[in-house]
């Protein structure tokens, strides 16, 4: 009989004590409960400080809850004892960071590892990286002097809507206005582009994957659809491809696209008419792109300003709108420019700004309704389908005058939600940096916002079958 030395008695006990817990924190983990995995985890990390698994799951946990400064350090310690997915996420955050050198030697530091493993094959996660980091260098090195303008936080199921065009730009129309037309595959993403002369109209149609593809079609005199069909196949790059919008000289079309040449998420793309389609599509890169969603980048000749927006500033429910001065020859930053990440990022957009140059003054000057008559300045601006192949614009576009009436009832509601809103959203913040106080305020207030939703849509009806009688 083999004899048990008590000192590795002792060990194999600790271990087994050790291998339980850490079995649940990756559970809690997986699960999506990532304070409670933290918690577990971080406690195995101080009973055993270089305990590799129980550092990742404490490093990744924090990471997902947003507390990244914190997570670096269990994650590189994770990685220091061999455990790929460690140096993955760390990669992946120096990315987001735009850290190049960071991000390479993390990516070197997780193939030295599978290097030693049995298996030696690097998985497609670590070709997605590289590819991405040499995407990522090459942007740095071609960062966009612009002058940001404003930069406004909006929600995202509706954030078209804080585009200001003049009508020289066209209209940005909503999903739902697709349907009324014949066009086919509109789903949630399907926001739709019309030139100022209505001659046509671009769009993105989703299949059963929920892959979407740019499709477009003439429009006819009675509004339906002349010829519908997918603008191009280039243009998917194997992602989806979705925004689109085309200046006015019929030729320059900018979308989103999220397949393989794409910085991460969503990126901004550029292509233009061919004689059987369109050209390969172009990166717009930096600061347009990041390694988050940016999408519908639509530019103004009229007013002379440019739009687009983004979800890098990670607000819960809200994308950021970035409006800028558009340039008619490109002008990129200095690689050496200490500010070069800060530019590349928006982190702080004061720094594209020229000294003593008042912006808001600008920005009321050259947005069109500055530009416009005083009778003008008076109307509001939306874009309502009516479920007859047009899309009024304006209350002069109705016959009925009850309906007009209607109409301006619908956007005195439409407002007040959206004052409503930014109140709720003010609740949830206070709630969200700890005051439990006001939990009961939040409930009250997500069920006035249902009960105006609801009014809201019958107001809408109400105008569409007032119009149509």
């Amino acid at each position: 009989m083999k004899r048990i030395y008590p000192a590795i008695l002792s060990l194999a006990i600790a271990a087994s004590a050790i291998a339980a817990p850490i079995d649940e924190a990756r559970k809690l983990y997986r699960e999506g409960d990532y304070a409670a995995a933290a918690e577990q985890a971080r406690k195995l990390v101080k009973r055993s400080p270089r305990d590799g698994n129980a550092n990742f799951v404490l490093g990744a946990s924090l990471m997902k809850l947003g507390e990244t400064a914190e997570a670096v350090a269990p994650l590189k310690q994770a990685e220091s004892r061999g455990v790929t997915e460690a140096s993955q996420m760390l990669a992946e955050y120096a990315l987001e960071q735009y850290d190049v050198e960071q991000a390479d030697a993390h990516l070197e530091k997780w193939a030295a590892t599978v290097a030693k493993s049995r298996n030696k094959k690097l998985p497609e996660e670590h070709q997605t990286l590289s590819s991405r980091l040499v995407l990522l260098r090459n942007m740095l090195e071609r960062v966009e002097q612009i002058e940001i303008v404003d930069s406004l936080s909006v929600d995202s199921l509706s954030f078209f809507e804080a585009y200001c065009l003049s009508p020289q730009a066209g209209r940005i129309l909503p999903p739902d206005a697709l349907q009324s037309i014949g066009a086919s595959g509109a789903g949630p993403l399907s926001v739709a582009y019309m030139p100022e002369n209505n001659s046509e109209i671009l769009w993105a149609s989703t299949d059963t994957a929920d892959v979407y593809s740019l499709y477009g079609a003439g429009i006819l005199d009675d509004g339906t659809l002349d010829h519908p069909g997918p603008l191009s196949d280039n243009l998917a790059e194997g992602g989806s491809a979705l925004f689109p919008f085309l200046m006015p000289d019929g030729m320059t079309l900018y979308f989103a696209n999220n397949g393989e040449n794409s910085l991460g998420g969503y990126d901004i793309f550029m292509t233009r008419r061919s004689d059987d389609g369109y050209y390969q599509p172009q990166n717009v890169g930096m600061p347009y792109n990041s390694p988050d969603n940016d999408f519908l980048l639509a530019i103004d000749e009229a007013s002379g300003l440019g739009w687009w927006a983004t979800d890098r500033n990670h607000i819960p429910g809200k994308v950021t709108i970035y409006v800028f001065i558009p340039s008619q020859m490109r002008r990129n930053a200095s690689p050496d420019d200490p500010n070069l990440a800060a530019l590349a990022k928006l982190s702080d957009i004061s720094l594209t700004r020229k000294p003593d140059t008042d912006y808001k003054a600008l920005l009321e000057k050259r947005l069109p309704a500055e530009n416009a008559s005083s009778a003008n300045k008076s109307k509001p601006r939306f874009a309502l389908d009516m479920g007859n192949g047009k899309v009024y614009t304006a209350l002069s576009d109705f016959r009925s005058e009850r309906a007009r009436s209607a109409m301006l009832e619908y956007l005195a509601a439409s407002v007040a939600l959206r004052r409503h809103l930014e109140q709720e959203d003010a609740l949830r913040a206070k709630y969200g940096s700890g005051d439990r106080s006001v939990a009961d305020a939040i409930v009250r207030s997500e069920a006035e916002t249902s009960a105006m939703r609801t009014r809201i849509a019958s107001l809408r009806n109400s105008v569409v079958r007032l119009e149509n009688q």
